[in-house]
């Protein structure tokens, strides 16, 4: 019976091939409309920052594709027509239709990355799920790649496998938003207004990143007694956690403690514009925080285990200080609340993100419309 099972299997992945190889060429003989294709796998029915930012800068044809992966055998083809009958593509993130796809003469495809800088490696640089030649087809095709400065650009060359004049420092368009004064404070009123146990007080933010094996997510315990934590903040301070969107289970219960929240459902960007001090760990959100002016603390009690090699110097190059001591993590967010490295911080946002000045959405708009023109 199981030889049988496997030989029917070999037949449907057969059919299959041959369907979709069917499929694609009679997309290929579909006109090639002057659309643009937004194309995202990190939400469900909606863009989110980059993509959501260049779509509404956009006058011109639109359409979206938002689906968390896995895709269904109809859905995988309602994007490959998509894709294949729009002159400009743009993602944010892994486009896996792209291994098996060659695109057409006279598309482009444009990915906004959607972390600025160059910290933790990625991409062919870091351990994977995919072959080394899977991660090299997906990202083979990309005719432009936007990052926040000129000095990450041979970073994601690498990473991705293309030549370093596809790689363009235009900026990351999200970070438009964070740049404006007004729509910061009308942000971070707003999350006062929806958290006032946060008003008035120094508000520590703790956002690590999730943690991996092989390109798997793992588990993550933060190492953090919160218990202790919570005794030890006074009563004019808070520690306010928020997960990374792929961390399912609370590091506490609600309403555990008076000194320490978990903020998980509320934006990041939000949080960062209220909080005094951002405490994390390799994750990405330290680039927003320092271009927010926001000292960091960097709490890495797993330094040595850690899966992934990264494209800074943890020990010259990080624009706070670093601890592996849980021990210590309080008393240096007290130290960089009351004397902050503004001059540290300033440079380390004039080598990872020069290019993130507030007009970022409309360079990467003007790139897609002269493609589309």
């Amino acid at each position: 019976m199981s030889a049988v099972i496997r030989l029917l299997k070999r037949i449907k992945r057969a059919l299959t091939r041959f369907a979709v190889a069917a499929f694609l060429a009679c997309c290929r003989r579909l006109p090639l409309r002057s659309r643009a294709f937004f194309y995202t796998i990190r939400a469900d029915g909606r863009l989110l920052e980059n993509l959501a930012c260049v779509y509404d800068a956009l006058d011109c044809e639109k359409v979206v594709f938002a689906h968390m992966l896995p895709h269904g055998f109809l859905l995988s083809l309602r994007a490959r027509r998509l894709m294949l009958t729009s002159r400009v593509i743009v993602t944010d993130d892994y486009l896996k239709y792209c291994r098996d796809t060659t695109l057409r003469p006279g598309q482009k495809l444009v990915q906004l990355w959607h972390a600025p800088g160059a910290f933790k490696c990625f991409g062919l640089d870091a351990p994977s799920r995919l072959t080394q030649d899977e991660e090299r087809r997906t990202h083979a095709q990309y005719t432009d790649v936007c990052v926040s400065a000129d000095a990450v650009r041979p970073f994601y060359a690498r990473a991705f496998g293309i030549p370093l004049e596809s790689v363009r420092a235009l900026g990351v368009p999200r970070t438009d938003l964070l740049l404006d004064d007004r729509r910061r404070a009308a942000a971070k009123e707003a999350l006062l207004s929806r958290c006032p146990s946060l008003r008035g007080k120094t508000v520590y933010l703790y956002a690590p990143t999730f943690r991996e094996s092989g390109g798997t997510v793992q588990p993550f315990d933060p190492k953090l007694d919160f218990a202790a934590l919570d005794a030890s903040l006074r009563d004019d301070e808070i520690l306010a956690v928020t997960r990374h969107p792929v961390m399912k289970t609370p590091f506490f219960a609600p309403g555990a403690y008076a000194h320490v929240c978990d903020l998980t459902a509320e934006p990041t960007g939000d949080l960062l514009c209220a909080a005094d001090v951002l405490l994390t760990d390799y994750s990405s959100v330290l680039f927003d925080a320092s271009l927010l002016g926001v000292p960091t603390v960097f709490y890495c009690p797993d330094r040595r285990t850690y899966e992934r090699s990264f494209y800074l110097d943890l020990d010259r190059d990080l624009p706070g200080p670093l601890t592996e001591s849980a021990d210590e993590v309080l008393p240096l967010l007290r130290q960089v609340r009351e004397a902050p490295p503004v001059e540290r911080i300033r440079a380390f946002c004039a080598r990872q993100t020069a290019a993130c000045d507030g007009r970022s959405t409309a360079r990467v708009a003007a790139l897609i419309r002269a493609y589309l023109e």
